[in-house]
């Protein structure tokens, strides 16, 4: 334990105790009050196996904090200490927070989302994790969407095989015998160590707390009632919050439910869990507020608006109309997390093209959201290491233009721009902007003599001189710079190109 730690790091008590316990997990209980002049945060600890105790916190301001220690165990009651915060280090600038429509780091720096997936990377061997953690880097991802539970199922999708066993159970027990009330705590710290390789490459980790993808192979979400699931949630949360790059995303696909007479077939519903319970209980138990979600399925039902709903997780591959409804009918930061995948599988969910790929990924920016890209490639007929279940090495030709694509997004005050709907025609060009001051344009398909109208709606006459480049967004290369005067220069619409406009003067 060190008596310095860095703005948005983690501070961590270990504990013990001389007493043995029927179920440490449930029987003990464990919390600690971290203050100072300014700030006060109640956190609870958990047991980590072999008589170990801890309390992780994560200091929200530097300078001095005092903390005392308070359980029902005698052993570890009414310890006190202190320690110092530092300032943040060069690349932590804090966890990821709401504003209003957009996501911003703790230190006010604006965070542009470019998700991909990669649900169980973190159950593999060691070198296929280091190529998955220098693919996520070498494009520039920065929100992987992962499950927490191992994930299997084979023969029922066609030629995808995904019955990779992870190292050890996340429970004590046996498949479909686990005792829910007994976490493994091996299972969790190898979790979270691949959350700590993600923050130290500024990766967040959007983790998926449940899915049903078992087929009865653990019956983990099956057998694992709603006060199991409390339990879990009060486990993980304690665990997990404290480290600054966490999201929770409550489900993949929330509305798929299990049919009672054959449980191997999924059927269409809204309730194999109370979902508004485990969105309230995550909100109200995680001291820091990181962000919460609900994944549907493309064929389901969005989830609704709620309190706990920090922003929207959807899935559907359309990225334009239906993310301009749900940002308007939410009023919220709109992620889909799912537009069907690059990849050759038989499936339509996981066999778009590269073209498409980057097309659904842009009109989602285009629409003023965000979006998640995966990659399902079976390659050299290995039907099971596809990368949008276990990682590896990404192949595909989006992953470089998305890159290219983030790089233009990141140079306009993307933040402060919306939908400029005179220069959109919803088909083949669109038009972000901040006012007449900057522009960000995206053109689909070469459109000739179709005149834009940049600079200022009231006087349609003045002269505005723009700072303009011109992007080619598909081989990923700049074709030109230059300046324009909005009353002499026109700018052409052709195909895949994408234009920024810095007002001059």
């Amino acid at each position: 334990m060190s008596s310095t730690v860095e703005k948005w790091g983690i501070f961590e008590l270990q504990l013990s105790t001389k007493r043995n316990y029927a179920n440490p997990f449930t029987d003990v209980k464990l919390k600690a009050c971290f203050y100072n002049s300014n700030h006060k945060k109640v956190v609870y600890g958990f047991y980590d196996g072999d008589g170990i105790y801890k309390i992780r916190f994560m200091p929200e301001l530097e300078g001095e904090y005092k903390y005392t220690v308070y359980s029902n165990d005698p052993d570890m009651n009414n310890i006190s200490g202190v320690f110092s915060v530092t300032p943040p280090s060069e690349n932590n600038h804090g966890p990821v927070k709401v504003t209003g429509e957009h996501f911003t780091y703790a230190d006010g720096t604006p965070f542009f989302v470019m998700g991909t997936t990669a649900y169980v990377w973190h159950h593999r061997p060691a070198e296929i994790r280091e190529r998955t953690l220098r693919s996520f880097s070498k494009y520039g991802f920065n929100k992987i969407r992962m499950l927490f539970f191992p994930k299997h199922y084979t023969g029922k999708f066609n030629a995808v095989d995904v019955s990779y066993e992870p190292p050890c159970y996340p429970f004590e027990g046996e498949p479909k015998n686990f005792d829910f009330t007994r976490p493994n705590p091996e299972y969790f710290r190898l979790f979270e160590e691949r959350v700590k390789e993600l923050g130290e490459l500024g990766i967040e980790a959007d983790v998926i707390l449940f899915h049903p993808y078992d087929f009865g192979h653990w019956d983990i979400d099956v057998k694992m009632d709603e006060e199991d699931a409390l339990l879990y949630l009060r486990y993980i949360i304690n665990r997990l919050s404290a480290f600054r790059n966490v999201w929770w995303s409550l489900a993949n696909e929330y509305d798929i439910g299990y049919d009672e007479d054959n449980p191997d077939r999924f059927i269409l519903s809204k309730t194999r869990r109370n979902w508004d319970v485990i969105g309230e209980y995550i909100k109200a138990n995680d001291p820091y507020g990181h962000p919460r979600s609900c994944h549907n399925i493309s064929y389901g039902w969005i989830y609704p608006d709620r309190p706990w709903m920090t922003h929207v997780s959807y899935q559907h591959p359309d990225t334009y109309t239906l993310m301009l409804e749900l940002k308007r009918d939410y009023k919220k930061p709109v992620i889909n997390d799912e537009y069907q995948y690059e990849g050759n599988l038989p499936d339509s969910w996981g066999n778009s093209s590269a073209e498409l790929t980057v097309l659904r990924h842009w009109l989602s920016v285009m629409a003023g959201g965000y979006a998640s890209h995966g990659e399902a490639f079976i390659i050299d007929r290995n039907n099971r290491d596809i990368f949008w279940s276990y990682g590896g090495d990404m192949v595909g030709g989006s992953a470089p233009c998305l890159k290219f694509m983030k790089e233009i997004v990141m140079s306009c005050p993307w933040h402060e721009m919306e939908r400029d709907y005179v220069n959109t025609d919803g088909h083949n060009y669109f038009s972000l902007s901040k006012g007449n001051e900057f522009y960000l344009l995206f053109f689909k398909n070469g459109m000739k003599n179709k005149n834009l109208w940049i600079g200022s709606k009231e006087d349609p006459q003045a002269d505005y001189i723009y700072d303009a480049v011109f992007y080619d967004v598909k081989n990923c290369k700049v074709i030109k710079s230059c300046r324009i005067n909005t009353n002499t220069d026109t700018i052409e619409i052709t195909d895949w190109t994408a234009v920024t406009l810095k007002l001059v003067k």
